[in-house]
């Protein structure tokens, strides 16, 4: 279950539900869809993602040389560095520092805490999903895995029955 919290677009005045999220402490690094804003994160615990190539800021959001390695998300757009949640309602790119004030002062025992005040930093949300209440815009993982050829078997090349 995933805990969201209220805020509110500065380009349509609606409100939208989020989920703060910590990549040091998820050990993964993060990045948005330049289409629709859906967050996608890259946990280093799967194989995949730890055998990329190791990036400078290892718990924030991607290098762009990680782009083409990525599927794209399922609206079409694509995980990208530099892209930013947007607004479930209008779609609009939310700006992370009219964000600062929802997100700090709901921030829970966390006095004199500050936002990062951008979308590229430890910290990255997930935006509630319009069409499932209660979920997020969110993938996991969504590595390009490498194609795998079939390997005979070592029976079928010691026992052949036809000809």
């Amino acid at each position: 279950m995933v805990m969201l919290k209220k805020g509110d677009c500065e380009h349509c005045g609606c409100f939208y539900r989020y989920s703060l999220w910590h990549s040091g402490f998820g050990d993964n690094s993060y990045a948005y869809c330049d289409d629709c804003g859906m967050l996608a994160l890259l946990n280093y615990s799967n194989e995949y993602v730890a055998s990329l190539p190791s990036p400078v800021d290892k718990f924030g959001e991607i290098e762009s040389s990680w782009e083409q390695l990525l599927e794209p998300c399922p609206c079409g757009g694509r995980f990208r560095k530099g892209a930013s949640p947007r607004c479930p309602s209008c779609r609009e790119k939310l700006s992370a520092a009219h964000a600062a004030g929802h997100i700090e002062s709901q921030a829970l025992g966390a006095r004199g805490w500050t936002w990062q005040n951008s979308w590229s930093g430890i910290y990255c949300v997930a935006m509630n999903d319009p069409v499932n209440p209660g979920s997020v815009l969110q993938v996991i993982d969504p590595i390009l895995k490498p194609e795998r050829t079939k390997a005979k078997k070592r029976w079928s090349l010691l026992f052949s029955f036809g000809r």
